[in-house]
């Protein structure tokens, strides 16, 4: 178990002393005379220990014995579930073993990661964590301990397995709230607030000045806590192949904590974590700059829109009011309206496909937007190519724009589905456009309550929107279900066909396309998904 000690002359140097690893979190970068210019820099800021990843030079481990640094290595093994784990333990054993004997020599490497960010959530992964740290304290030198770094801050079921646990609690509002065990076996592994360049001062959120006072609010408060680390997150931006895009455009999926830039600018927090760790300085001044002005949430707006285009339709069109109840009360005089000919409204159909495929856009613009933040989604938005998160990440920047291009696919979607049917039925009963029109997309309507549901929704706090955020996905794959059932019903009903060429249309449609190429998307990271589940359920 680690013990904090406790050192200093000066209240202010005992209490930044007070946590016995006083780190950062770090990537060496290629060059070994930038990467030792950092390890010095480091200390000579008040930094005692250093996560990051295994490190090939030794020469790095041989400055870091002479500075007196802690390097917490870890295993190149990151976001896996807890069945992936397991099945990656005799990989980890040989690297492990590597790292075991080559360490004996260096006082510095007696820390040993086992996994980032994994889900640890579930009880089966601690078989994983157990063999490894009785082999590190078999086979490591005298003093070696192992931990991991995961996000389940309360959900987290392998303590136990390892001797020292870190939490990732990046971004969070209030990181001390997770360290309540009292044992001083919990520590902070990640500690930081994104940032980007647009703006100055700490009222305006994810800049550079806001992300200093964060550190320093909260650098103070761990210090009062029995725990016995906390890594600042992170020490330098990461080099990125983002291109020129604006800062916020691409955050939060390339996301920028360090407290030096790429290019090696100190940030304001550099300032901070020097004044905290050696106890020199635990107030700053730093300016606060001007509030943002609030945005639209077009997203929000156009649902509105939605909403009172439709009223206009349903008050300017006799037709529609007519034919609604007959779609909800008597489906069979609507069918006959349709196959006599009777009351086929081909515009305001057209205005209803307009309509409802702008319902489906912000419905779908709303829930990504709830879900954009989330480290679930994190973690599946980088699995895609990197010009798709390029892309993904303007559109979700520009909310009217992904409207849009979502309505317009799911438009055209449900236009060639309605000209299949179309051409399916000419040699029986020939349908016109306006009335396969109707048959098609007057199910759809329990889109528009999704949308106002997701209006809704995206006003509630986080814990609560991703909730129903996933209630809503669930809804509308359901709502895409039963339009398609009730569309087949009515056209059967109308057209005459037989039920296997009724039953072929269902996978001709090419809104079920979309979803079944989406299930083997789904299936080529199915190995990510119970990690995934858990990172949404843990709020």
């Amino acid at each position: 178990m680690v013990v904090l000690l406790l050192m200093g002359n000066g209240p202010q140097e005992a209490r930044a002393q007070s946590l016995h690893y006083r780190g950062v979190v770090w990537n060496p970068p290629a060059s070994t005379a930038q990467a030792q210019a950092d390890l010095r820099q480091m200390h000579a800021m008040g930094i005692n220990a250093v996560r990051t990843p295994l490190l090939r030079d030794k020469n790095l481990w041989l400055l870091a014995d002479s500075l007196g640094l802690h390097l917490f290595q870890e295993l190149p093994l990151d976001a896996l579930s807890a069945e992936a784990l397991n099945d990656t333990l005799a990989y980890a054993t040989r690297v492990l073993e590597l790292l075991l004997t080559e360490a004996r020599d260096h006082p510095s490497v007696r820390h040993f990661g086992l996994a980032r960010n994994s889900d640890t959530s579930e009880a089966v992964a601690c078989a994983f964590f157990e063999q490894l740290t009785q082999r590190v304290h078999a086979r490591g030198p005298s003093g070696s301990q192992t931990y991991y770094l995961t996000p389940f801050t309360t959900a987290d079921q392998c303590r136990d397995a390892v001797d020292l646990v870190l939490l990732d609690v990046r971004d969070d509002a209030n990181p001390l709230a997770a360290l309540a065990d009292g044992t001083g076996r919990i520590g902070v592994g990640a500690l930081g607030l994104w940032v980007y360049a647009t703006g100055e001062g700490v009222q305006r959120p994810h800049t550079p000045e806001a992300q200093a006072r964060y550190l320093e609010t909260h650098l103070g408060q761990m210090a009062s806590v029995p725990q016995s680390a906390v890594f600042v997150h992170r020490w330098r931006d990461l080099e990125t192949r983002t291109p020129d895009l604006r800062g916020d455009v691409m955050a939060p999926y390339v996301r920028r904590y360090g407290i030096f830039a790429a290019n090696g600018v100190a940030r304001p927090a550099a300032a901070v974590v020097e004044g905290m760790y050696t106890g020199t300085q635990t107030t700053f001044a730093l300016p606060a700059g001007r509030p943002p002005v609030p945005g639209a949430a077009w997203s929000v707006v156009m649902g509105w829109g939605v909403c009172i285009l439709l009223a206009i339709c349903y008050a300017l069109s006799p037709r529609l009011r007519f034919m609604a109840p007959r779609f909800f009360v008597a489906p069979g005089f609507y069918r006959e309206s349709i196959r006599e000919g009777r009351d086929i409204i081909l515009w305001t159909s057209v205005m209803m496909l307009v309509l409802l495929a702008l319902s489906v856009g912000v419905w779908g613009t709303l829930l990504l937007e709830v879900l954009r933040s989330t480290e679930a989604f994190h973690v599946l938005f980088q699995q895609l190519p990197f010009s798709l998160q390029v892309t993904g990440a303007t559109l979700l920047a520009q909310p009217w724009l992904l409207v849009l291009l979502l309505g317009c696919i799911y438009a055209l979607g449900v236009a060639v589905w309605a000209t299949l049917l179309a051409v399916v039925a000419r040699n029986r009963n020939p349908l016109v456009p306006g009335q396969a029109l109707m048959l098609v997309l007057w199910p759809t309507w329990p889109m528009l309550l999704l949308m106002v549901a997701a209006m809704v929704i995206r006003l509630k706090p986080p814990e609560v929107a991703v909730t129903w955020t996933l209630v809503l996905l669930v809804a509308g794959l359901l709502t895409t279900v039963y339009a398609h059932i009730r569309a087949l019903i009515d056209y059967r009903g109308v057209t005459r066909v037989s039920g296997g060429i009724t039953l072929a249309l269902v996978f001709a449609s090419p809104i079920t396309a979309m979803l079944i190429i989406g299930g083997f998307a789904l299936l080529e990271v199915r190995t990510l998904m119970p990690l995934v589940w858990h990172l949404l359920t843990r709020l």
